[in-house]
């Protein structure tokens, strides 16, 4: 997870506009900048761009690698559900270890280190194709450790973000970041199933490990200086004691707390859906696969408008409002979708449409004010182990979602699973307000910040 304070980072001279805003009956005149984020700072622009290429070779590796295993290796539900778990295990399980080891090192070459290693893992894929000796062990092997390189670059590159933006620009950049990573999934993942069909899995998989390169390259262009870390003691004494640290700061301090149980409830109801829906689709509503991805397909949109749209909204109405209004909103979305059986097609196909307008719209928006607060309440030197300790909840809710849904809808029906994620949806607004984020608007006062 990201962090807040600025380190490092030389101040650029812009233009300001000032603007007034009636709130209460009150006139405030507020600043702001002239010019877009992307033209008044290079070195974000470097960074944005390159990850933005790698996230959408990410998505086209989402249909690749399962495809490889289907259509070469002749894999089935269980095999595809191995390779995807594999990618996710070291988020659970090695997070918490590297978020200490990224609090002792500079993070741009830990981004480095990632994506040559993400590189060279995805590359020996379609190399040992073209060889003749790929195996469906080396694919489950190469998704483990691609799976490990995605922990560290995560890691880093949301600790290294804050050091490249001023306080105020932290929205900005994270709306520029969930943008790419909405259109990366309308964009990549029909690439990827045109790429699979057009060249064949294993070659597809090739987009994917250049991207990466792309990424690395533009993290040679970055001027900016990253301010050593501390000196840290060594050994494993000193390791377990800094990971209790991360431990203590992440669910010591209550606003990191809550907004940690928040995103993780936030994250299961939106898995579980995710993974029933095209279940619920086709058996209880009679769906085939083309009116399914028409239905689905207006989410890929509305995910795009709420990235466009997040930094405006959460500006206007306030982070912690916007975070209650949006998890709201999200638990009605799941509500909607059992009355999709109570009329003809037609009907259902709409119910679906809307669901999938409404979850998809609010959840970028969500994202945006979560990640925004938590640089700002988060020193640097903590943002390792504060991402560490909160990943194996927060991103480990996506893989144990799906799981749960399947397990409710055996023993209920499809219907039970989408009432018990709305359920999940709206308990996350209970720790909106236990944590007291529905008070904040821009700024994380001085005693909801970590103390280090």
């Amino acid at each position: 997870m990201p962090f807040g304070s600025v380190v490092g980072f030389r101040p650029q001279k812009t233009e300001l506009l000032t603007r007034t805003l009636t709130r209460k009956g009150r006139t405030y005149v507020m600043e702001g900048k002239s010019k877009s984020l992307l033209f008044r700072n290079r070195d974000f622009g470097l960074l944005w761009s390159g990850e933005s290429v790698s996230l959408l070779g990410s998505e086209i590796s989402i249909i690749a690698l399962p495809s490889l295993a289907v259509l070469v290796f002749g894999e089935g539900t269980l095999g595809v559900g191995v390779l995807v778990a594999l990618q996710w295990i070291p988020f659970v399980l090695l997070a918490p270890l590297l978020g200490v080891f990224t609090d002792r090192f500079r993070r741009r070459p830990l981004m480095h280190f990632a994506n040559i290693g993400r590189f060279i893992t995805l590359g020996s894929l379609p190399l040992a194709a073209v060889l003749g000796h790929l195996t469906v062990t080396h694919l489950y092997a190469a998704a483990l450790v691609k799976g490990i390189f995605d922990v560290v670059f995560q890691l880093a590159y949301q600790a290294y973000l804050p050091n490249l933006l001023e306080r105020e620009d932290f929205a900005d950049g994270n709306a520029k970041t969930q943008l790419s990573r909405s259109l990366a999934v309308v964009l990549g993942r029909s690439a990827g199933g045109g790429l699979v069909g057009l060249i064949g899995a294993a070659k597809a998989v090739t987009a994917d490990a250049f991207s990466y390169l792309v990424s690395s390259l533009t993290l040679l262009f970055i001027r900016s200086k990253e301010p050593a870390p501390a000196v840290a003691a060594r050994g494993f004494g000193a390791t377990l004691g800094e990971l209790k640290a991360g431990v203590a700061l992440t669910f010591g301090n209550r606003l990191l707390r809550y907004l940690t149980l928040m995103a993780t409830f936030g994250n299961m109801a939106v898995s579980m859906t995710l993974a029933m829906i095209i279940v619920y689709a086709y058996k209880d509503l009679d769906f085939g696969p083309g009116r399914l991805g028409l239905a689905l397909a207006a989410g890929g949109f509305a995910v795009v408008a709420g990235a466009m749209l997040s930094r405006k909204i959460n500006a206007k109405y306030g982070m912690g409002r916007t975070l209650i209004f949006t998890h709201l909103v999200l638990g009605v979305a799941f509500v909607l979708l059992p009355t999709a059986q109570t009329g003809g097609t037609a009907f259902a196909f709409t119910v679906i449409v809307v669901s999938q307008l409404i979850s998809s719209f609010t959840s970028p928006i969500a994202n945006v004010g979560i990640m925004t607060l938590i640089q700002k309440a988060t020193p640097p030197q903590a943002m390792g182990r504060v991402g560490g300790v909160a990943l194996p909840f927060v991103w480990g809710a996506n893989a144990i979602g799906p799981l749960l849904g399947s397990g409710i809808a055996a023993i209920s029906n499809n219907a039970t699973t989408f009432f018990v994620a709305a359920a999940m949806a709206w308990i996350a607004t209970i720790w909106i307000v236990l944590g007291s984020v529905h008070t904040l608007f821009d700024e994380v006062p001085v005693e909801l910040r970590v103390a280090v």
